[in-house]
Order: C-alpha cells, then sequence, then structure tokens
C-alpha cells in the first residue's frame, strides 16, 4: 500500500471516529479528492473566483456514479464534507480564501481553524483556513508526498440530447 499526501495528513491528527470513516473512504474511492481537486482548477481556469464545497460534493457523487454506471454507488456521506474541504486547502492552499467554510469539527481533528473575521468584510470575502496557531497554510505542514491528480475528468460540458423548454 502506498502512502499518499492523504495517509499523511491523518496521520499527524487527532483521532476521531469520522476521521476514520473519510480516510478509508478515501482509500476505497482515491478518485473522489482528484475529481473534486480538478473541478476546482477547472472553474478558476474558467474565470471563476469562488466555488462551493457542498455544491461540489453533490456533482461529485452524480458525475462519479455516471461514469460508473447503475451497479456502482457511491455512499458519500456529507459528514465528510467539511474534511475533504480542510484536506483540499492544506493540500492546494492555493484554493483557501475561495469557499466559504464554516467552524466545524475538522479544524480540531486536523489542527486548523478560520481566520477571525475582519470588522468590513470586502464583497466575494471567503474566510481563509489558517494552522491553529496562526500560520497560514502554505507556511504550515506539508506532506512529503504531494497529492497529484491521477483522475482526469471530462473539461467539455456536458452534453443532453435536447434542451429542456
Amino acid at each position: 500500500m502506498t502512502i499518499d499526501a492523504i495517509d499523511e495528513l491523518v496521520a499527524r491528527s487527532k483521532p476521531h471516529h469520522e476521521l476514520a470513516r473519510f480516510h478509508r473512504f478515501h482509500r476505497e474511492h482515491p478518485e473522489v479528492l482528484d475529481f473534486l481537486v480538478s473541478e476546482i482548477r477547472l472553474r478558476i481556469e474558467r474565470g471563476f473566483g469562488a466555488f462551493s464545497f457542498a455544491s461540489l460534493w453533490h456533482y461529485s457523487r452524480w458525475k462519479l456514479e455516471m461514469k460508473s454506471g447503475p451497479t456502482t454507488t457511491y455512499l458519500m456521506n456529507d459528514h465528510a464534507t467539511p474534511y475533504y474541504a480542510r484536506a483540499i486547502l492544506i493540500l492546494h492552499p492555493e484554493f483557501n480564501g475561495r469557499a466559504e467554510l464554516r467552524t466545524a469539527t475538522p479544524d480540531r481533528v486536523f489542527g486548523t481553524e478560520l481566520e477571525p473575521l475582519p470588522k468590513k468584510r470586502q464583497k466575494g470575502y471567503a474566510r481563509r483556513l489558517r494552522w491553529a496557531d496562526g500560520t497560514p497554510i502554505e507556511l504550515g505542514w506539508r506532506p512529503t508526498q504531494p497529492h497529484v491528480v491521477a483522475y482526469a475528468p471530462a473539461t467539455r460540458a456536458d452534453i443532453h440530447p435536447r434542451e429542456i423548454v
């Protein structure tokens, strides 16, 4: 079994039953992390400044099931969404500050926190994730095995046989 960036992140985190479930699911379906990261990159490349982890989570469930066919079901528990959100921002800090986050259990587990809210927020503002000691994510811990996307989703738009009116 090869060690990947998620394995390293989990090894340095505090034990928690949801973390164990997240880790098990990742080991069984590494394509989910790859799909999410690829879609975020695609969205940014197409000029969007922000994204929603919740929307991407549901979209990935849809797209990965459609690709796999009706015999494969992705039992993607919504409780894993904040674990994936934190993991993606830790492994890909270039996405930090582009998605809205709320304080959640994974902050305590991974040793992260949200930056304090400024008194006046700029348009399009999203709180950034940082390490619990206040260190910016990009300047703190880094995995020895960086996450590299192995699964490449289709980059063309979905095509439907006829337009719905």
